[in-house]
């Protein structure tokens, strides 16, 4: 009540507590909610530091910026050995605060993975809160909740699974989501990275 304006009713918090379990539970198991097959597994210290994704997997990094007039985001893929595959980076429209745009950032990468027709994507996102909603199967009333829903569209996509890893690991989308203040680096690369990430990644 004291930070969101909002009261919570015990059934709420009931609910609420059980996706904490259960987004817990689903952290140390093998399998995602939204992959049809065996998660690969995680690299030692991964969590900390980009690593490629196991072979015949993509590995997609995503993160939203909110600078002092606009919200963007920046979507890179690379593949098993690293090299660039793709990146895409729009600007976003939608009330300013950081869980929100996270979310919407996801939301827009996953479209673009699906209309792109990539399968077997790993995607990462140093947002905690989205990835164990994601994760957990479970129903989300909070404000985001119905965007969340929305990246059910990762169904679509073949073999995804979503992580969580710290900022370290995310650094190119970052800097990428972070560019989107300029609109010249607005928009999807497939040959060769955006300037402002080209020396970041293999190409």
């Amino acid at each position: 009540m004291y930070w969101n304006g909002k009261m919570w009713h015990v059934e709420e918090i009931k609910l609420y507590v059980q996706s904490l379990v259960s987004s817990w539970h689903h952290a140390y198991s093998s399998t995602s909610a939204w992959s049809s097959n065996i998660m690969p597994p995680m690299h030692a210290g991964s969590n900390s530091s980009w690593c490629p994704p196991p072979e015949g997997f993509l590995k997609c990094n995503v993160d939203a910026a909110l600078l002092d007039d606009i919200m963007g985001f920046g979507a890179v893929v690379r593949d098993q050995v690293g090299k660039f595959v793709a990146a895409f980076c729009r600007r976003l429209h939608c009330f300013r605060d950081p869980y929100l745009a996270e979310t919407m950032a996801v939301k827009e990468a996953l479209t673009w993975l699906k209309n792109y027709g990539h399968n077997n994507v790993i995607l990462e996102s140093d947002c905690l809160n989205f990835c164990t909603s994601f994760n957990s199967g479970c129903l989300n009333f909070s404000y985001v909740g119905l965007i969340i829903k929305h990246c059910s569209i990762a169904n679509g996509i073949g073999n995804i699974v979503v992580r969580h890893v710290k900022r370290s690991a995310n650094h190119v989308a970052h800097v990428l989501a972070r560019a989107t203040d300029s609109s010249s680096v607005l928009g999807v690369w497939d040959v060769s990275p955006p300037w402002c990430i080209s020396d970041l990644v293999a190409f």
